[in-house]
């Protein structure tokens, strides 16, 4: 297993919390087969420009380790979720 972070930013123009939010995005990672070390909430941050009717996300930081056949599977799985505006993956 290798050693990931996924950097996430939420929509949260919805009704659900941001520990709701978190922890559907930590299940969904662990449902693909990640090993969730760490989770780190970094801001909610306003863009350098409006990005999908969009002026600020909440920046979330998830550490992980898993397989690298895991990241294509969380990657669609995220794609439409619409809570998820945004998501990044780099291997540590």
């Amino acid at each position: 297993m290798r050693k990931y972070e996924a950097l996430i930013v939420l929509n949260m123009k919805g009704a659900a919390t941001l520990e709701e939010l978190t922890a559907a995005m930590k299940g969904q990672l662990e449902a693909a087969g990640a090993k969730v070390t760490e989770v780190t909430n970094v801001g909610r941050r306003e863009f350098a420009y409006e990005s999908g009717h969009m002026t600020h996300g909440q920046y979330m930081l998830f550490a992980f380790e898993a397989e690298p056949t895991v990241i294509r599977t969380v990657r669609e799985a995220l794609a439409i979720d619409e809570r998820v505006h945004y998501q990044y993956y780099r291997a540590k």
